[in-house]
């Protein structure tokens, strides 16, 4: 009968795999933090974009903003999660603000919070292209009031 050797991996090899695969993970952990950061804000962004689009359907038919709430949202882009004017959007909701009051409404303003806690604002301005609050293509602020200021 022959012996058999059953040495396994000292206890030393043992702590080190394990620390190895705790660097790993302390160096991945944050990078997929961050990214999931931005594709959360990037879907915001991107259901305003489509918001938008909803609302100038609306444009075509009625020549203004003028009626375009919730409902009528709803039926253009029911894909969306719409919420009336003057409620703080939760996730991925997307609120509908009105700050001009004439007739026609020709000034829409959409505001959507991602996922991530961030607002985002888009608003059209009549005969302007697309107004967005905030440096570079998308504003970042702490909430709905701030989307609104400057209009």
């Amino acid at each position: 009968m022959g012996t058999h050797d059953e040495r396994g991996f000292s206890l030393v090899e043992l702590m080190i795999v394990v620390l190895i695969i705790g660097i790993l993970i302390g160096i991945s952990l944050p990078i997929f933090l961050v990214a999931r950061q931005r594709a959360q804000d990037r879907t915001a962004q991107s259901n305003l974009r489509t918001g938008l689009a909803a609302a100038m359907t609306h444009w075509a038919a009625a020549g203004d903003y003028d009626g375009f709430d919730t409902a009528t949202a709803e039926n253009i882009e029911s894909s969306l999660d719409w919420e009336p004017a003057g409620t703080q959007p939760a996730g991925d909701q997307i609120t509908i603000q009105s700050p001009d009051t004439g007739d026609p409404v020709t000034e829409l303003l959409l505001v959507v919070r991602s996922d991530s806690g961030t607002f985002f604002c888009l608003g059209q301005l009549p005969n302007s292209p697309v107004y967005v609050r905030g440096q570079g293509d998308w504003s970042d602020v702490s909430a709905t009031a701030s989307c609104d200021q400057g209009w």
